[in-house]
């Protein structure tokens, strides 16, 4: 079984949950909501994803330093993203303008991403008020016409991705597809 650990946000209601939960097992993964309650629950699961929400919290540095130790798939939507771009650093989150509720372009570099998506350029979603400026530990591969990142990867790893759209809630489209497919491939079965 393909089980993955999915970041549990207080913030996010029912609604927003599903759209993960639903994508997870449109592509043979089988959902586990982690909060702070069950973390006994990870060794159980191949991989994890870090789901959007309204702020970094501790439990998003502690689940991403998991999955580096333990090697395990790894992705990161929207705040997910942004935490692993600010993990192990002293970064803040800034504003940025224009990205909420608004449809952009992304560029991809070339990257596992830019494979496992199979364009160098395409329509995303956006739902964000806030951006980062650096990532220390993975490297960026994806901005917005605009210069905002919006896709950083581990080049170690065959998928620890994060994006800042929500591939979640365009599950119809062949990128959103063809990433939660490569994420649920990259999930060690257990």
């Amino acid at each position: 079984m393909r089980l993955v650990a999915v970041l549990e946000r207080t913030e996010n209601s029912k609604e927003i949950e599903f759209y993960y939960l639903d994508a997870i097992k449109k592509f043979g993964g089988i959902p586990i909501l982690i909060n702070f309650y069950n973390l006994e629950l990870l060794n159980l699961c191949g991989g994890i994803l870090l789901t959007g929400g309204d702020e970094k919290g501790p439990l998003d540095d502690y689940l991403i330093s998991y999955a580096l130790k333990n090697n395990l798939a790894l992705l990161g939507i929207c705040q997910g993203m942004q935490s692993m771009a600010l993990f192990d650093t002293n970064e803040n989150l800034i504003d940025v303008e224009n990205h909420y509720q608004k449809e952009h372009l992304v560029s991809l570099e070339k990257s596992h991403l830019q494979q496992i998506i199979n364009k160098n350029c395409f329509y995303v979603n956006s739902y964000h008020h806030q951006q980062v400026k650096t990532s220390k530990i993975f490297q960026i591969v994806g901005r917005s016409d605009d210069g905002v990142i919006e896709a950083i990867e581990n080049k170690n790893h065959s998928f620890q991705i994060g994006v800042e759209w929500h591939p979640e809630r365009m599950i119809d489209q062949e990128e959103s597809q063809n990433l939660f497919k490569n994420f649920i491939k990259n999930v060690e079965l257990k």
